[in-house]
C-alpha cells in the first residue's frame, strides 16, 4: 500500500497505530447484509467474496477480493447505512483492519491520506463501472472468457458454483460454455 500512496512516515505511522492485523479462516463471515460495516479491511493474503442473497436465497457473487484489495461497504462508510451485501472468506488469510471512523479522520487531517482515500474511491468506482458494463454488454460466454483471461488464478482455484454465481449464470450453463469452448477443467464442487 505504501508504494501506491505517497505519504510521509508520520502519516503512515498514524495509520498503522490505529489498525491491526486480523487473521480470517475459510468460511468465516466478515459482515452480513444489515450490518453497519464500521471497519475497512486491506487484504494482505487470502481471498474474500462480496455477495448478495436474493429474497429466494440465491447467491449472486459481486466481487472477489485478493491481496491489495480493500474490503468495505461504501454506503456504511459514507452514510452510516446498513450493508446490502455479505462478505465471506473463501480461503484462510490476513487483512489489516482499521475503524472506518479512524480512516475518515485520517483523510480529513492528513493530505497523504486524503489523496489515498480519493484514489481508493476512484479505483472502486472504476471497477464498479467496468463490472456493470460487462454484465450489461457481454454474453455469458464472453464474460467467462474475460474472467479466465483477467483472473486465471481465481478461475482455477474457485469452485464452479462461485464462478457461475459471479457470471450470473447457473453451473449447468457454465458447464455448457466450457464444453463449447473445449475447456477441460475438472469439475469443482462447493
Amino acid at each position: 500500500m505504501r508504494e501506491l500512496f505517497h505519504m510521509s512516515d508520520d502519516e503512515w505511522q498514524v495509520f498503522v497505530e490505529q489498525g491491526s492485523l486480523k487473521a480470517f479462516s475459510k468460511g468465516e463471515t466478515l459482515f452480513i447484509a444489515g450490518d453497519i460495516v464500521d471497519k475497512v479491511r486491506f487484504v494482505c493474503q487470502g481471498t474474500l467474496c462480496n455477495f448478495y442473497l436474493t429474497t429466494e436465497g440465491i447467491r449472486r457473487n459481486k466481487s472477489f477480493l485478493l491481496q491489495g484489495d480493500i474490503s468495505a461497504c461504501l454506503s456504511s462508510f459514507a452514510r452510516n447505512l446498513p450493508a446490502r451485501f455479505h462478505c465471506e472468506a473463501l480461503s484462510d488469510g490476513v487483512c489489516f483492519e482499521i475503524p472506518a471512523k479512524a480512516l475518515k479522520r485520517l483523510s480529513e487531517t492528513h493530505l497523504g491520506w486524503q489523496n489515498a482515500f480519493f484514489s481508493m474511491v476512484t479505483a472502486l468506482a472504476l471497477k464498479k463501472e467496468a463490472r456493470e458494463a460487462d454484465l450489461l454488454l457481454l454474453s455469458p460466454t464472453e464474460l467467462y472468457i474475460q474472467f479466465m483471461s483477467e483472473s486465471p488464478e481465481l478461475a482455477h482455484s474457485l469452485t464452479n458454483y462461485h464462478i457461475a454465481s459471479y457470471l450470473g449464470i447457473t453451473e449447468v450453463s457454465l458447464s455448457r460454455i466450457r464444453a463449447k469452448l473445449g475447456v477441460q477443467n475438472a469439475y469443482q464442487r462447493q
